[in-house]
């Protein structure tokens, strides 16, 4: 496919569905609607997604190539400034307690596109990238898996068949990755991190079980996987890494390391890492990617990209620059036009610390872009008037359905640099704007239609 000139076709096929079969399939939403989203963060109520999106082949397709093309300009914006992840963590000014792990002497290289998930919105048909989270600690896979395969096992029992099938598995994805990497059956430690959505899990064996997916998927491609408390891991004096009297080969990093409190079994975890003694999937260097600044430098850079590249990122990365004294025109312009910009930390996740400037006070706006130049820690990205989904919800209070145009972010799970699922995060009723699980949007999935 040529990704200069993608073709432009309809994202949701949902209404194209013969209107009888849509309502059978609302119909059993309402019945059953709670039990597809058993689980699932940010699928539940009292608003509950009573429908996937429906996605064609091609699209899908079309999505992972144009991700894998960014996880690749990304890498080489990259490249021209740092060869090491410690000196990228340099000119990022990244403070070592967000990379704890980081090995700085690691060379930076096409290993390190292993895992992203970016979040694409639509304008007018058209993909763009708001972000890239080039990280193996992004959400969703399970919850994509768990959700598309659901919704699909509903419709083959119920319904007429329609041809439709399930995206490849983000979990199996991952761990085929990770069984890449060894020429014996490993043994992967997935620690329960105090932060992270396992929804429903209150108590530790409850959280134990909400890993049971990946489990079973590592069993099914010769892996050893186990869910297990921060308490359990220890080194040895060879600072290898064990949990109890079990060596672990590779840890799954599902979360972020800095947003985890500090415990002994971090601090061994953290030395594994830091002396190369376990496998992470995947290293901290990867994370460095995911910092906004990069998409800053693409556009610094794009006189310097040959012609097809410069198309790529003016057509699908909107414009963004850093918050700082030198792009002080920038700043002043967004100032005076808030509802063309938005401001976001370089580095964090969930949405946090994110404003559009269309609904901010003006004064509260002004002042947090003369903080911005201050700190330099921010980047204003050109706000994109995305399309929106209309989408059907059960509300659990009253038993009824409600269709609404609500905001939507899709994000492609890319592992080997290949699309797997896609985690889609969507508005709901009354929501906000900010499209993120951590800031109350519904979490959901997507089925492949044959055209």
């Amino acid at each position: 496919m040529d990704l200069m000139n993608p073709p432009r076709m309809g994202m949701d096929l949902w209404n194209s569905l013969p209107p009888s079969w849509q309502e059978r399939a609302l119909g059993l939403a309402v019945e059953r609607t709670i039990g597809v989203c058993d689980g699932v963060a940010g699928a539940a109520g009292p608003w509950w997604p009573a429908r996937p999106v429906v996605l064609r082949k091609a699209f899908h397709r079309e999505l992972g190539e144009l991700a894998d093309r960014l996880g690749e300009l990304v890498l080489r914006t990259c490249l021209r400034r740092a060869r090491t992840a410690g000196e990228l963590q340099d000119v990022l000014g990244l403070p070592d307690s967000e990379v704890p792990m980081l090995r700085r002497d690691e060379p930076l290289g096409e290993h390190l596109l292993a895992a992203s998930r970016p979040d694409v919105v639509l304008a007018s048909g058209k993909p763009k990238f708001l972000e890239v989270n080039i990280e193996g600690a992004v959400g969703g896979t399970v919850q994509a898996d768990l959700v598309s395969r659901r919704f699909l096992d509903l419709y083959e029992q119920e319904l007429p068949n329609r041809g439709f099938t399930t995206p490849p598995s983000a979990v199996d994805a991952r761990f085929s990755q990770i069984r890449a990497q060894f020429d014996h059956e490993p043994t992967v430690a997935i620690p329960l991190y105090q932060y992270g959505f396992l929804a429903g899990a209150t108590t530790e064996d409850e959280r134990i079980d909400r890993h049971r997916p990946m489990v079973e998927s590592a069993r099914r491609q010769g892996i050893t996987a186990f869910p297990c408390p921060w308490r359990d891991l220890h080194n040895d004096d060879e600072y290898r890494l064990f949990a109890q009297d079990r060596r672990v080969d590779a840890v799954l990093r599902l979360f972020f390391t800095s947003s985890q409190p500090s415990c002994d079994g971090l601090t061994a975890l953290i030395e594994s890492a830091r002396r190369g003694t376990v496998h992470l999937h995947t290293s901290e260097a990867t994370c460095l990617l995911s910092n906004k600044t990069v998409l800053a430098w693409l556009w610094m850079d794009i006189d310097e990209l040959p012609p097809v590249d410069r198309k790529f990122v003016r057509e699908h990365v909107p414009f963004t620059v850093i918050a700082a004294p030198e792009h002080e025109q920038i700043v002043i312009e967004a100032a005076a036009q808030p509802d063309q910009w938005v401001l976001k930390p370089v580095h964090g996740h969930g949405g946090a610390g994110v404003l559009l400037g269309h609904i901010q006070p003006a004064e509260a706006w002004r002042a947090a872009l003369k903080a911005a130049m201050d700190t330099k820690d921010h980047v204003l990205q050109r706000f994109v008037r995305a399309d929106e989904l209309e989408m059907t919800f059960l509300d659990d209070r009253t038993g009824q359905l409600h269709t609404q145009p609500v905001p939507f972010v899709l994000g492609p799970l890319m592992f080997d640099r290949k699309i797997s699922n896609v985690f889609v995060r969507h508005g709901a009723p009354g929501g906000g704007l900010i499209v993120n699980v951590q800031q109350g949007s519904v979490a959901n999935s997507v089925l492949l239609a044959p055209s």
